[in-house]
């Protein structure tokens, strides 16, 4: 089976300090528009970007036709992924088209400072999503993740091995980036999530990386888990001294990070079980629906988890071939399960609009993030190999 390939590019602060945030504030006003119906194909909802010809290069780009290869990727429906580094922060794009066209003799829409400017390659986006933020070392490490295939499929090395531009890569396990957002974002691109109290978002990422979870265990978890985590706990700082306060998103915030958590440490351990076996040994069911564990197992909900957790054989069965020494604390009723269902129970009414107390809250913060007591999301990340 053919992996499916990815890119790596670098975007140069020197053609636009902000050059990120134009895409990103481009893409939100489009989503903006189409929701308000000023803008009415969807289709319209997206941004380009180019990747900038340099000055001294004569040449085309020696890999132009490999890098060209992967709209045939994307035409034929596999998630396709462009991350985007300064070398501080790390976004990944979902990829719409990837053309040597200039789109801007289309018509379209780009950020202001590709005036005058010639690109080797537009690359269509749908969203963009950020992964890490002003953390190189966190960004060295999620590169690391990536093959370079014009490299002898070494992992990327941020200062040895970015040449070539944009780089082909695969990556061991595949990550739909953007599968999860309709379970996660309200509908709403992840670029408009992202940018939702971003300045303190950020401030409070780097407090509890350094002050709370430590940096291992912080880059052990999954990007959307941190961004829920200081996001709800930017609310929660914020509003913790007004008992009349309506807390229902900072929790809904929590249940999110603990729920993102929870289901990757499941996909991570069921493909480790189950990727190579015959796909009617695999077949698990939820609620139901048929439920393929060995394929990279889609974003479930907090009850459907605790299904799968306490009484589906075929997750007990691959914990106990791939993670005999965890499986107890993922399928015992009083460990993970548990706390499952005590954020249920708060999540589920927030779901439906009624107000999360400060109490409540605040009791359901120290059982997740591990305040007086062990953490959920420490046990969990440390689950992780």
């Amino acid at each position: 089976m053919t992996r499916p390939r990815h890119l790596v590019a670098v975007w140069n602060p020197d053609y636009a300090v902000d050059a990120m945030d134009a895409h990103v504030n481009l893409l939100i006003e489009r989503a903006r528009a189409h929701r308000d119906g000023r803008l009415t194909n969807e289709d319209d909802v997206h941004v380009w970007w180019g990747r900038i010809a340099s000055p001294r290069r004569a040449d085309p780009l020696p890999h132009l036709a490999d890098v060209l290869e992967l709209d045939d990727q994307i035409q034929d429906g596999v998630p396709t992924h462009l991350y985007l580094t300064d070398y501080r922060s790390l976004y990944v794009a979902d990829l719409s088209e990837v053309t040597v066209d200039d789109v801007r003799a289309r018509g379209a829409d780009v950020p202001s400072y590709y005036r005058g400017l010639e690109c080797d390659v537009w690359f269509g986006v749908w969203d963009i999503r950020r992964v890490v933020a002003h953390d190189t070392p966190a960004v060295i490490q999620e590169l690391r993740k990536l093959h370079n295939t014009r490299y002898h499929d070494h992992p990327v090395s941020l200062y040895g091995g970015i040449t070539e531009l944009p780089l082909i890569v695969w990556r061991e396990a595949e990550i739909d980036w953007f599968g999860d957002r309709s379970a996660l974002t309200e509908g709403h691109l992840w670029a408009e999530r992202d940018g939702e109290l971003r300045g303190e978002v950020d401030r409070l990422s780097a407090d509890l990386r350094d002050n709370l979870f430590g940096a291992r265990i912080w880059r052990r978890m999954e990007p959307a888990t941190r961004t829920f985590l200081a996001s709800a706990e930017a609310v929660v700082r914020a509003r913790r001294d007004d008992p009349a306060f309506d807390f229902t998103g900072a929790a809904l915030g929590y249940a999110k990070a603990l729920g993102t958590e929870a289901n990757a440490v499941l996909r991570h351990f069921m493909s480790k079980a189950y990727a190579d076996r015959n796909i009617n040994q695999r077949m698990a069911h939820v609620d139901g629906r048929p439920l393929d564990l060995g394929a990279g197992i889609p974003h479930q909900t907090i009850g459907a988890l605790r299904r799968l957790l306490l009484d589906e054989p075929l997750v007990r069965k691959g914990l106990q071939a791939v993670a005999s020494r965890h499986e107890k604390h993922l399928t015992d009723p009083y460990k993970l399960p548990r706390q499952l269902e005590r954020v249920q129970k708060v999540r589920n009414p927030a779901a439906h609009s009624e107000p999360v107390s400060r109490d409540e809250v605040l009791e359901l913060r120290d059982e997740i993030m591990g305040i007086g007591q062990t953490g959920a999301l420490l046990e969990l990340a440390r689950l992780k190999d």
